[in-house]
């Protein structure tokens, strides 16, 4: 399973991104919700800033393994 979920976020980072912020966001509200009975709004800004932070990780991540590629292409054609 381990072995997918890196797969997953190899081939499409951006999305599990999405889906990691999607599923926090969710359980996040459900927790709040069954604690207090209510829903803080102001709290969206937390997620907002955690959101950037993911999606620029994922970018470094993609940038990084576009350039691990290019030099393995280098290496070969050298070969």
């Amino acid at each position: 399973m381990f072995k997918k979920l890196n797969h997953l976020y190899d081939e499409h980072p951006y999305r599990s991104v999405l889906i990691a912020v999607a599923a926090s966001s969710v359980l996040g509200i459900l927790i709040e919700y069954m604690v207090n009975r209510d829903f803080i709004g102001s709290a969206i800004y937390g997620m907002i800033f955690y959101t950037i932070l993911m999606l620029l990780q994922a970018k470094r991540r993609v940038k990084k393994m576009k350039n691990r590629n290019e030099q393995g292409k280098y290496t070969e054609r050298t070969r």
